[in-house]
C-alpha cells in the first residue's frame, strides 16, 4: 500500500495492545495526518463507512483483508512507513488476539521500541500484561504507553493519571523502561501530531513529536558508540572477486578495518565496500545492506557474524533463553528443532527449565502463549550477543520442520560459571630465598609464558616441540606443558565438560606460573577453548608475561589432518564434545600473535614466535632460526 524504506535511519517501533483498544485506528490516523493516503483512497474509505453506517474509521486504510473488515480485528502484522518532520519511521501493527500471538512476535522481533495501546475505558486487560511480557522477552527495553479514547471519559485528567501510574508500574515489573504515558483520541486525531485543547492539563509533547524527540536522543547517544556487527547473508563471486554480502546490524565499518568472523575465527581486512547500484564507498552504517571485499580471500559461509577484532560476539553451543511458545502443537523434548540467530541456522535440542513465577516447578507441557526458560544445545557453534540488543543478535527463534514454534531472547546471565577456588586462609605462601630476577640473571634471559591456543589439529604441539628444540639448542631454559600430556597425570581426573575444561586450564596456568618464576620460557600447548578461562590464566600468570598465540587453522583442514583420530571418532560416535564441533571454541580476537598453520611452514611459525620474543626483550636480538629438519618438525 505504501513504499518500504530501507535507509538505516528508519526508526522501527512495534505497536501492541488488546483487541479494540485502537491500534489500527491510530496507525490509520497517522497515515492520514502525514499525507500518506491518496485523496481517492480517503474518499473510498469514507463511502465504505457510510455504506456500513459506521463512523469514519481510519483503521480501514490498511485493514485490507475482507476477513479483517468483517470481524473488525487485525489478523496479520501490518507495516506502516511514514515521515514526520523530515524523519522516517516504521510502525509495526501487531495483532491483539492471543490466537495471533505468533504474528505479533514476528513484528516485534525487528523493532527497537514498543508502543502499548490501552483503552482508558476498559483499562488494563490480561493481554496488556502479556504483551508487555512478550516485548521484554523479544529484547525490547523501552516502551511508550498510549492511553486512547480520552474523548469517551470526557478527557478526565484524574482517570488518566491513575491509569498512567498503574501502567508505568506494570511495565517496570516486566523490566521495561516506560519513556512516557501519552493521552490521545486516535479516532478524532487528538494529541497525535499537535496538542489537544481538550487535554490542556497534559503538559508533555503529543505522540509523534515525542517519538521524534526519542529518536533524536537515541541517535545522539549511539552514534559511533556501538560495536560493529554485520550478519553474513551470502558470498558471491564475480570475475575472481568475492563479495561478502550482508546487513550492518550495529555500528559502522570503514575501508582498511581488520574484521573478524565468528564463529570461525577467520580474519581479513576490508579493501572496499560495495553497494548496489550506487557503487564503492569508504564507510557503511547501521541498517545498510552492503558487500565487503577483502584484502585476503577467505572461505566462510552464510551465518557468520562479522565484527571488528576489538569487540567480538560470543560463541557457544549451549545457551539459556526465555521464550514464548507459539505453536499449536505442544512442546516435545524428544524433537529436534532448528535454532536461528541472525542468518545462522543450526539443529538443536531444547530442554524446558521452568516457567517464571511458578516456584521453579518442572514443566511438562508448553502450549501456545506459554512463557518459559529453556536450555538450548546446538549441534555446532553459533555466534550471538548477550548484551548488545541493538544488533538483534540476542534474539532467536526456534523452528520445527514446518513452522516457527518459539521466539525469545538469550538470557543476560551467562550459562557458564567460572569459580576460582580460594585457598584456606591458614595456608601461607612461602617465599623462597632465590628470587625470579636472580634466576633470570643466571639463565641469561628473561622468563615468559607462550600460550598456544587453537583447535585440535591446528599444530600447537608441533610448534611447541619445535620451539622447545630450537630454544634449548640455542642455550635457553625452556619447558613445554602439553595439554594432552598433563591429562595423563596431573589432570587425569578431569573430563571434557565445560567445568572440567575450566579446571584443566586453571591447573595448567598455575603450573606455568611455577616454571615462569624459575626463569623458564614456558610453552603451553592446550586447546583452552573458552576466552574466560584464557583471561583467568592471564591474570594468574600476569599480563606482562602472558603471550597468547592463536594457532588458527580452518576446521576443515583440522579434520583432514586429524592427527589423533578424534574427528573420525566423532563421526562414529566414539567421541562427543569435541572442540569446534559439538563443543565451542571461542577464538581470540586480539592475540599477541596469530599464526595460520594452514598456510605457514613450521619454520615460519618458529621465526614469528622468536621475533615476538626478541621484540619483548625475552631473548637476544641476534638469535637466528636455523633450518628445521623434518625430524624436528614432523609433518602435521
Amino acid at each position: 500500500m505504501v513504499e518500504v524504506y530501507s535507509e538505516p535511519d528508519v526508526k522501527k517501533i512495534v505497536v501492541v495492545g488488546h483487541v479494540d483498544h485502537g491500534k489500527s485506528t491510530l496507525l490509520g490516523r497517522i497515515l492520514l495526518d502525514t499525507g500518506k493516503i491518496p485523496a481517492d483512497k480517503v474518499e473510498h474509505v469514507r463511502k465504505t463507512c457510510e455504506e456500513k453506517r459506521v463512523p469514519f474509521e481510519p483503521a480501514f486504510f490498511f485493514d485490507a483483508l475482507q476477513e479483517e473488515q468483517e470481524q473488525g480485528i487485525s489478523i496479520d502484522t501490518t507495516r506502516v512507513n511514514f515521515e514526520f518532520d523530515g524523519h522516517r519511521f516504521l510502525l509495526i501493527d501487531a495483532p491483539g488476539h492471543i490466537e495471533f500471538l505468533k504474528n505479533m512476535t514476528s513484528g516485534a522481533s525487528e523493532a527497537q521500541q514498543g508502543i502499548v495501546m490501552v483503552d482508558c475505558v476498559e483499562g488494563i486487560r490480561a493481554q496488556t500484561s502479556r504483551h508487555l511480557k512478550v516485548l521484554s522477552i523479544l529484547g525490547i527495553r523501552e516502551v511508550i504507553i498510549v492511553v486512547n479514547k480520552l474523548d469517551k471519559i470526557g478527557y478526565d485528567e484524574s482517570v488518566f493519571n491513575k491509569l498512567a501510574a498503574d501502567l508505568a508500574d506494570l511495565a517496570d515489573g516486566e523490566g521495561l523502561k516506560c519513556l512516557k504515558v501519552v493521552p490521545i483520541s486516535a479516532l478524532l486525531g487528538e494529541n497525535i501530531t499537535k496538542p489537544s485543547e481538550n487535554m490542556s492539563w497534559y503538559n508533555g509533547l503529543p505522540l509523534l513529536p515525542f517519538i521524534l524527540k526519542v529518536k533524536e536522543e537515541t541517535l545522539d547517544f549511539t552514534t559511533g558508540s556501538e560495536p560493529f556487527r554485520m550478519v553474513l547473508q551470502d558470498v558471491y563471486k564475480f570475475n575472481d572477486k568475492r563479495y561478502f554480502a550482508g546487513r550492518v546490524m550495529s555500528g559502522e565499518i570503514a575501508v582498511g578495518t581488520e574484521v573478524f568472523f565468528s564463529p570461525s575465527g577467520k580474519v581479513s581486512t576490508v579493501s572496499s565496500i560495495e553497494t548496489f547500484p550506487q557503487g564503492s564507498r569508504q564507510k557503511a552504517f547501521k541498517g545498510e545492506s552492503i558487500s565487503l571485499c577483502l584484502s585476503e580471500q577467505i572461505f566462510v559461509e552464510r551465518g557468520e557474524v562479522i565484527s571488528s577484532t576489538k569487540e567480538v560476539p560470543e560463541v557457544e553451543t549451549e545457551l539459556s533463553a526465555r521464550v514464548v511458545w507459539l505453536a499449536a502443537e505442544p512442546f516435545n523434548p524428544d524433537n529436534e528443532y532448528l535454532l536461528k540467530i541472525g542468518t545462522n541456522e543450526v539443529k538443536c535440542r531444547v530442554e524446558v527449565v521452568t516457567k517464571p513465577g511458578a516456584n521453579k516447578a518442572p514443566v511438562t507441557v508448553l502450549n501456545n502463549g506459554d512463557i518459559t526458560d529453556v536450555k538450548i544445545t546446538a549441534e555446532r557453534q553459533i555466534a550471538f550477543d548477550r548484551t548488545l540488543a541493538s544488533a538483534n543478535l540476542n534474539k532467536l527463534v526456534i523452528c520445527s520442520k514446518y513452522e516457527t514454534v518459539a521466539a525469545g531472547v538469550v538470557n543476560l546471565k551467562s550459562g557458564r560459571k567460572v569459580e576460582t577456588p580460594v585457598a584456606d586462609p591458614n595456608v601461607v605462601w612461602e617465599q623462597g630465598y632465590v628470587e625470579r630476577a636472580q634466576r633470570e640473571e643466571q639463565n641469561g634471559h628473561k622468563g615468559a609464558v607462550l600460550w598456544l591456543t587453537g583447535l585440535s589439529g591446528a599444530g600447537k604441539s608441533t610448534l611447541a616441540k619445535s620451539l622447545e628444540n630450537y630454544l634449548f639448542n640455542s642455550g635457553y631454559k625452556v619447558v613445554v606443558l602439553d595439554g594432552d600430556n598433563l591429562r595423563t597425570g596431573l589432570n587425569a581426573d578431569l573430563g571434557f565438560s565445560p567445568e572440567d575444561r575450566t579446571e584443566n586450564i586453571r591447573r595448567i596456568s598455575h603450573l606455568a606460573k611455577v616454571f615462569l618464576d624459575t626463569g623458564f620460557i614456558t610453552v603451553v600447548a592446550a586447546i583452552s577453548p573458552f576466552q574466560q578461562d584464557r583471561e583467568q590464566a592471564r591474570k594468574t600468570i600476569g599480563d606482562a608475561d602472558f603471550n597468547e598465540i592463536f594457532m588458527f587453522c580452518p576446521l576443515e583442514v583440522c579434520k583432514s589432518r586429524d592427527p589423533k583420530g578424534l574427528y573420525k571418532k566423532v563421526t562414529t560416535g566414539q567421541v562427543s564434545n569435541l572442540t569446534g564441533m559439538s563443543s565451542p571454541y571461542q577464538p581470540p580476537a586480539n592475540p599477541a600473535l596469530r599464526l595460520d598453520s594452514s598456510k605457514m611452514t613450521t619454520r615460519e611459525e618458529v621465526t614469528a614466535v622468536i621475533d615476538l620474543l626478541v621484540d619483548n626483550g625475552i631473548v637476544k636480538g641476534d638469535i637466528k632460526v636455523a633450518a628445521i629438519t623434518p625430524q624436528e618438525a614432523p609433518v602435521r
